[in-house]
């Protein structure tokens, strides 16, 4: 059974890339022991793997080769079981700029305790914060908080759910030395409580602070792990930067130097699991809804763009149309083109970039627990009102611009139908939205595809350009088309003498509207399962590219071709 911290036990770890048509090692047969309750510093030069074998340790990612035991238990095999018992803090901030940091806290605590009261909830947030010296700080919005505040703010998080073990990537990277320093100490008071912390360093200050250190050489192999204080005679050295020199110009030297003087490492037997106490489905959508509406309210900029262009397109659409507009046939075609394009691109904004800019957030807090259908249904929910509210806003606006207005109802009251169209089909394209978001990497790429989506959509959706027997066929598998065909059916556009792109587009009738309602409803439905799919290959897989090279093998090769080389040289040489 653990105690405080954890024991954690590399096993011949290594990890390959493929880049082109060449394969690098990153890490090459890891193998050590770390006690429960040690402070130990990953250091190295860059390029060296310590990153990357953080992200093993963690469970971030999979390595190539080997495996990683926690008490026993393998890492990969027990991930869910993991969850909340493992800190991972990486080199980048990663937390919601826009809330405050006592707000961010308490909605991670939420997120993470189960049935824990506001009360206890204060009292926790409060002694963390006491312990970090974040209290004066705890109502400024971390955007504002300086680097070393967020860098503690991080720690902060994942001190939440009193984890057994801390991984702490460059925690104390652009930070002065000051700061530095009380980070380290900070760190080094976790260690005494007896947890396990585990951090990579590329200063050398403060290591003294640390019970062992890991120096990892080229290729990601361990050239010395023990105290620091035996560290210099090891290598020969009485600077520590002297030995960065060393292993530049030989690391496989020191490497076999470690492996000679290694000691066997016997795993554990594996512990007895508690029982899981995860916070709730319901719970946990309640509290992301609540933190989605607290991010939006605090981001005042973005939430003006969100319910004021509604407002904003109803009041073009007005100037640009006389109050008679639907006497005109072109004028109430136009009238439904500008109905289908504000919904989609209102739609369209309100998700774009709401997956890619939470990628790095969504993997951790899935790592510590997340429901991630918790998170998909409070997006859904959200936006859902969103979409409500714009329909309900941009629809009325027009509709009591008009005079006369369309009244010939098919189901309900013309403007109910209008809204509840407007709605569908924002909503329609939000979820599509919500599929880019979770293809892409960077939030600038939506720019690019914005636009295009929204052009591929004018041009094969007959509102713009009449149909040809491609266009036709194409326009069916866009939005636009099912937009248009339907503002034109409940504004009953045959009526008022509007041509037709194809015969029955604007057909009158409940049947005709309903069948394109349903269709709406699964195009939503099947981009919804899309994404779903896309956010676990893209954002929560462990998968990498990579190419599993059996060292063992390929340094018998090597032996082969440089002894096939030795005799051919010495032929050479006795032919001479």
């Amino acid at each position: 059974m653990q105690e405080n911290g954890f024991h954690l036990v590399i096993d011949n770890v290594s990890e390959q890339v493929r880049i082109g048509h060449r394969t690098k090692t990153i890490l090459s047969n890891l193998s050590l022991s770390i006690e429960r309750g040690e402070f130990i510093a990953i250091v190295g030069c860059s390029g060296a793997g310590k990153t990357t074998l953080m992200n093993i340790l963690s469970g971030y990612s999979k390595p190539s080769r080997g495996n990683v035991y926690i008490e026993g238990l393998n890492l990969l095999e027990e991930e869910d079981y993991f969850k909340g018992r493992i800190a991972y803090v990486p080199q980048e901030e990663i937390l919601d700029q826009t809330l405050t940091l006592y707000k961010s806290l308490e909605y991670s605590l939420k997120l993470r305790m189960k049935g824990i009261s506001k009360k206890e909830s204060k009292k926790t947030i409060q002694h963390i914060l006491k312990i970090l010296e974040l209290s004066h700080v705890k109502n400024t919005m971390i955007k504002n908080l300086s680097g070393g505040e967020k860098k503690r703010a991080s720690i902060a998080t994942e001190m939440l759910s009193d984890p057994n073990l801390f991984l702490l990537d460059e925690p104390t990277s652009g930070l002065d030395a000051n700061i530095e320093k009380k980070i380290m100490r900070k760190l080094r008071e976790i260690a005494d409580t007896g947890k396990t912390i585990i951090i990579t360093a590329h200063t050398v200050s403060n290591l003294n602070l640390c019970d062992k250190v890991l120096f990892m050489g080229t290729n990601g192999r361990i050239c010395y792990y023990g105290p620091y204080k035996d560290i210099f005679k090891y290598f020969g050295v009485e600077e520590f930067v002297d030995i960065y020199d060393l292993l530049k110009e030989d690391s496989f030297v020191w490497y076999k130097k470690y492996k000679e003087n290694q000691k066997k490492i016997e795993l554990p037997e594996p512990m007895e699991k508690e029982k899981n106490e995860r916070v709730g489905f319901f719970s946990q959508t309640i509290t992301l809804v609540k933190r989605y509406l607290s991010s939006l309210i605090n981001n005042k900029f973005m939430l003006i763009l969100l319910l004021g262009q509604a407002l904003l397109m109803a009041f073009l659409i007005c100037v640009a149309v006389e109050k008679e507009g639907f006497l005109n046939p072109v004028t109430s075609s136009m009238m439904c083109v500008a109905f289908t394009l504000a919904s989609m691109w209102l739609g369209l904004f309100n998700t774009i970039q709401e997956i890619v800019k939470e990628r790095d957030m969504l993997k951790k807090e899935y790592m510590s627990g997340l429901n991630f259908a918790s998170y998909i249904v409070s997006k859904i929910i959200v936006v859902a009102f969103l979409c409500l509210y714009q329909a309900i806003t941009c629809v009325s606006i027009v509709y009591f611009h008009l005079s006369p207005r369309p009244e010939d109802a098919l189901l309900f009251h013309t403007l109910s139908e209008l809204i509840i169209n407007f709605f569908l089909v924002a909503f329609s394209t939000s979820i599509i939205g919500l599929f880019i978001s979770s293809l892409v990497k960077e939030t600038k790429t939506t720019l690019i595809l914005s636009p295009l989506y929204m052009m591929i959509q004018m041009l094969f959706s007959g509102m713009f350009v009449p149909f040809i027997e491609i266009t036709k066929n194409i326009s069916y598998f866009t939005s636009g088309r099912w937009g248009f065909e339907s503002f034109g059916t409940i504004s009953n556009l045959t009526k008022y003498g509007v041509m037709e792109p194809t015969k029955n587009f604007f057909k009158f009738s409940e049947a005709h509207i309903l069948s394109i309602w349903l269709i709406t409803v699964l195009v939503s439905l099947l981009f919804l399962v899309l994404s779903i799919y896309a956010i676990r290959l893209n954002i929560l897989s462990k998968k990498n590219d990579t190419l599993i090279l059996d060292e063992e093998k390929f340094k018998v090769k090597k032996k082969k071709i440089n002894t096939i080389f030795g005799r051919r040289k010495k032929l050479l040489q006795n032919e001479e």
